[in-house]
Order: structure tokens, then C-alpha cells, then sequence
């Protein structure tokens, strides 16, 4: 195993661009798209969630690169790692919000952190 660092491979890091650059457009017209249903608002939530999924693992992976580059700066990993948080919270958040969509669309009780959007009072359910 070499303990020489690697240098920076471009073609690499613009593969991960337009990765990222790509999943982002996905992500945007996404949150474009009509919802007036709660079956529609659903899909659309659980499309955002997989979308941000995939910008999760893109993060993942170039946090992955600047690890074994060590001509990246410490402070771009940093960046990447936080980036990743912040993409899985997104994904659970969608996550979690289109199961409760999916519930008031088949009049089951969404969770109990669904706030605004909660039905419990419609169907009758206490704490």
C-alpha cells in the first residue's frame, strides 16, 4: 500500500459533479411538480426522499475521494461529511413525510410528530 498521496484526478471530480449537479435539477423540478392530492403530495415526497437519498451517497462518495486524496484540503472533507448529514436528514425527513401522506390518503393516523398535517383529529385518535 503507497503512502504517497494521490493527486487530484479531474476527471473523477467532475463525474461527481454532474452527479450531484444532475440529482440537484432531479430534486428542484421535483419540488416543482403539482400536489394537490394527498396521494399526489405522497409520491412527491417519497420521489424527494429517494432523490435526496442519492445525493447522500454522492456526498458519500466524495467524501469517500477526499479522504484517500491528500491533496484536498481537510476543510473540503469537512464539508462533504456535513453535506452528507444534511442530504440523509433531508431523505428521512421526505421520508417520513410521505408516510404520513400515504396515511391521510388512506385515512390511517400519520405519526405523532406530523404536526399541521396531522389527522388525528379527523378520525377521532388521542395521545
Amino acid at each position: 500500500m503507497s503512502t504517497t498521496p494521490t493527486t487530484t484526478n479531474p476527471d473523477r471530480a467532475a463525474a461527481l459533479s454532474a452527479l450531484l449537479a444532475g440529482y440537484e435539477t432531479t430534486r428542484r423540478t421535483i419540488l416543482r411538480e403539482p400536489h394537490g392530492t394527498d396521494l399526489d403530495a405522497a409520491r412527491r415526497a417519497e420521489r424527494l426522499a429517494l432523490v435526496s437519498a442519492r445525493i447522500t451517497g454522492a456526498w458519500r462518495l466524495i467524501a469517500a475521494h477526499a479522504v484517500t486524496d491528500h491533496t484536498i484540503p481537510a476543510v473540503f472533507l469537512r464539508a462533504a461529511v456535513i453535506a452528507e448529514g444534511d442530504a440523509r436528514d433531508d431523505a428521512r425527513f421526505w421520508r417520513d413525510t410521505a408516510a404520513d401522506w400515504r396515511a391521510r390518503a388512506e385515512g390511517r393516523p400519520t405519526s405523532d410528530a406530523a404536526g399541521a398535517l396531522s389527522n388525528w383529529h379527523e378520525l377521532g385518535v388521542t395521545a
